[in-house]
C-alpha cells in the first residue's frame, strides 16, 4: 500500500451521492447527507503543526467540523480535507498503514490534502493540461485560471504530475516564507530529509525575491530544510503576491543536458511510538536517552521531561517530588 492506495480507499468509501454532490455544495452535503455538524470559526489559527494547507478542524468522535470562512475557493478545499480526516479514521487498513508509515503527521496530512484534490479536481484534468510535460510552475495557474479549483488544489493535482521526486511551493515575496507546499516522496526512498515545507523561508536577500512580476527562471538551486540543506532543480514564475516553484530532484526542463547527479540523504530514523497531549502519536526521530521515549511533536517533551515538569519543590528542603508525595508542600522526609 501507498499513499495513492489510502487516497482510492478513501475516495472510494464515500457513497456515490456524496461524491457527485460535494463539488457543487460541499457545506450542504456534508450537513445534510453525512450529518455533520459544520460551523465557521473566524478565529480558527491558520497555522498547523504538520504544515498542511487546511484552515479547518476536525472533532470526529463528535461529529464536529470548524473551518475558517474565507468567501473563496479555499473554504471548498478546507472542508474537503476535513472529510478526508473523517474517511480515513473509518478505514482500518489505511489506519494500519499509517502507524507503520506516517512522518511526523506529514502522510496523514498529505493523503487528506490529495483526497481533497480528487473531489474538487480529477487528475483528469491536470493531466490534460500538463500533457506530454515537463511540469512547469505556470502549469499551477493555468488550472487555477481553467477551474473553480483552490490554488491549493491546483498545486496538489500538478504535483501528482511529476515525474519522480519534488514539490510545488507557494512563496510569499514579501516574507520568503513558504505559504504552501505539496510534495511528491521518491516512490522507492520515501521522503528527503530536505524538502520544501510550509513556514520554510528564504534567506533574506534571497535572488527569487528580488525577481519583478511576471518573471520565469529555471535553474538548480540550495534549499535550506529544518536541519540540513541541499540542492533542487527549480522552475520559476512570480505573480504579484506569491512565487511559484516547481521543484525536482533532477533537471526536467533543459533537455539534451547530462545534469549532474543529486545524491541526497533521505530521512531513515526509526518510527518512534508514544502518548503526550492527549493522543497517540508517531513519529520519526530518536529517543531521548535517559527514559528510552520519543519527544512529542506537540509539546516536544519527552516522558522524563514531562514529569520533571509536573514535579514541585519541597518548600522544607527543596528538592522536587512528584504532587502526590507532597502534603500541604512538605515532602514525606521533612513531615
Amino acid at each position: 500500500m501507498n499513499i495513492d492506495d489510502c487516497v482510492r480507499l478513501a475516495v472510494e468509501a464515500l457513497p456515490a451521492d456524496v461524491r457527485a454532490g460535494f463539488p457543487s455544495a460541499p457545506l450542504a452535503t456534508l450537513t445534510s447527507q453525512l450529518d455533520l455538524v459544520v460551523e465557521p470559526a473566524a478565529d480558527l489559527s491558520q497555522s498547523r503543526e504538520d504544515g498542511g494547507f487546511c484552515d479547518g478542524m476536525s472533532f470526529l468522535d463528535d461529529g464536529v467540523v470548524l473551518y475558517r470562512p474565507t468567501g473563496n475557493r479555499r473554504e471548498n478545499f478546507t472542508l474537503a480535507h476535513e472529510l478526508g480526516h473523517w474517511a480515513v479514521a473509518r478505514l482500518d487498513p489505511v489506519l494500519d498503514w499509517l502507524a507503520d508509515n506516517d512522518n511526523d503527521g506529514r502522510v496523514l496530512e498529505t493523503i487528506c490534502d490529495r483526497f481533497a484534490r480528487e473531489l474538487l479536481l480529477p487528475a483528469q484534468i491536470a493531466a490534460e493540461l500538463i500533457g506530454s510535460g515537463p511540469v512547469r510552475a505556470h502549469h499551477i495557474l493555468d488550472l487555477y485560471d481553467a477551474t473553480h479549483a483552490s490554488h491549493p488544489v491546483c498545486m496538489i493535482a500538478v504535483a501528482e504530475q511529476l515525474r519522480g521526486m519534488g514539490a510545488i511551493a507557494l512563496i510569499d515575496r514579501l516574507t520568503g516564507e513558504v505559504t504552501d507546499a505539496s510534495v511528491r516522496p521518491d516512490p522507492e526512498r520515501g521522503w528527503p530529509e530536505v524538502i520544501p515545507w510550509r513556514g520554510q523561508r528564504l534567506p533574506e536577500g534571497h535572488h527569487l525575491l528580488e525577481l519583478p512580476e511576471k518573471a520565469t527562471r529555471t535553474e538548480r538551486i540550495r534549499w535550506r530544510g529544518r536541519w540540513s540543506e541541499d540542492d533542487f532543480y527549480v522552475d520559476v514564475v512570480v505573480t504579484r503576491q506569491k512565487i511559484v516553484c516547481v521543484f525536482a530532484d533532477t533537471d526536467l526542463w533543459t533537455p539534451g543536458t547530462a545534469a549532474p547527479f543529486i545524491d541526497r540523504a533521505f530521512d531513515t530514523r526509526l518510527q518512534l511510538r508514544g502518548y503526550c497531549c492527549g493522543t497517540d502519536f508517531q513519529v520519526r526521530g530518536y529517543a531521548c536517552p535517559t527514559c528510552g521515549k520519543p519527544y512529542c511533536p506537540k509539546c516536544g517533551l519527552c516522558r522524563c521531561e514531562r514529569a520533571a515538569v509536573l514535579d514541585e519543590l519541597c518548600t522544607e528542603c527543596g528538592l522536587l517530588y512528584r504532587p502526590a508525595l507532597l502534603s500541604d508542600g512538605i515532602c514525606v522526609d521533612c513531615r
